[in-house]
């Protein structure tokens, strides 16, 4: 679920009370643990992307730091984002633009640990359309996956970069998020441009639908996913915020140094999306390959950095959309006390991990 967060909505879900969590008890002598609770943006817990976060819990990275993380199946971007905001989570890994809208009508949110930076929607169209770039789009009709959806902020602010007004010289048609009814709407012409999540296009993809990418290439520079929660809730939960910070620079550095080990991990937690087609090709295998050139830092031994200029840059794009929005300072919502903890491990004991993973799901 790509959609993002009305106004109203997430206006109302500002007047809720964050509510505090209160660990458990301990016994005399018995070292108290730290708990947290990471909200992910799917409803099947994972998606090929997240390699970092399984790899850290699969391999007890996480555990040897004291802290238990439960991981919690959402329904999407907006989902997680309106459940961190409530206090019903202590973190969630919403998409770049839930938590960009957030903090853009004024709510507080905070981003401790960037994940991953790169285009997390795209602009596509048919191989053979005769459209070569955006401007060419005037006069198109573009599928969306849904009124509201998390891409038409994208899409729009392209389009009026090319000098097309979004709302008068294109008309915006919602196609679906990679079923038979977006197969349909490519195959039969009635659109001749896709705006969606690349999720989607890895659908229409292993369907045997070949499109072109004319994504802007300054959206490469934005921040994708992180772990975000609220500055409340994290200078209540500092340490184990820390401790989270850390076990997952562990798992994606473990993941960098040995990839099939996190996709041997990927296709052990969610089998059915690297099924292969008669091509041999799958989804989860085109987002993990995909996630390979987003996830990695741009300095390994600064894993979770937050690029502030990109995040300015991102936050500056989505408020041009909408009136409704409020000008927000990018280091204002990113939170940077954690960086250093969180590189600071053993790397070649990791590596070590890495060099020994026995595979099983191959």
């Amino acid at each position: 679920m790509k959609k993002q967060l009305t106004f109203a909505a997430i206006a109302a879900i500002g007047a809720l009370t964050l509510t505090a969590c209160t660990a458990p008890a301990t016994e005399p002598g018995e070292e108290e643990r730290l708990s947290l609770t990471m909200g992910m943006a799917s409803e099947d817990t994972y998606t090929a992307e997240w390699w970092g976060w399984l790899a850290a819990d699969t391999l007890g990275y996480y555990d040897e730091l004291g802290l238990d993380v439960e991981f919690v199946a959402t329904g999407g971007s907006g989902d997680v984002m309106e459940q961190v905001i409530a206090g019903n989570l202590d973190a969630g890994n919403p998409s770049a633009p839930a938590f960009g809208e957030a903090a853009l009508v004024g709510l507080e949110v905070v981003n401790v640990f960037t994940y991953s930076s790169g285009a997390i929607f795209g602009i596509f169209v048919p191989e053979d359309g005769g459209i070569t770039d955006i401007a060419g789009l005037r006069g198109a009709n573009i599928g969306i996956s849904e009124p509201g959806g998390g891409e038409v902020a994208f899409l729009e602010a392209a389009l009026r970069d090319a000098g097309i007004d979004p709302l008068t010289e294109v008309t915006f048609i919602p196609i679906g998020d990679g079923g038979p009814e977006t197969l349909a709407a490519l195959e039969n012409g009635s659109v001749d441009a896709y705006s969606t999540a690349y999720n989607d296009i890895f659908a229409v993809q292993t369907a045997g639908v070949t499109l072109n990418d004319l994504t802007p290439s300054i959206y490469n520079t934005f921040p994708a996913r992180g772990i975000i929660s609220t500055p409340a809730r994290v200078a209540e939960k500092s340490d184990a915020f820390e401790a989270f910070a850390r076990g997952t620079a562990m798992g994606i550095y473990f993941c960098l140094q040995n990839t099939e080990a996190c996709r041997d991990l990927m296709k052990g937690a969610i089998p059915a999306v690297f099924e292969q087609n008669a091509d041999g090709i799958s989804q989860g295998d085109l987002r993990f390959e995909l996630s390979l050139e987003q996830v990695p830092p741009a300095d390994i031994n600064r894993i979770g950095q937050h690029d502030v200029e990109g995040t300015q840059a991102f936050l500056d794009l989505i408020q041009s959309t909408s009136a409704d929005y409020i000008s927000v300072n990018a280091a204002d919502v990113l939170n940077s006390d954690y960086i250093d903890y969180a590189n600071d491990f053993d790397r070649a004991r990791v590596e070590a991990d890495a060099a020994a993973y026995e595979f099983q799901n191959q």
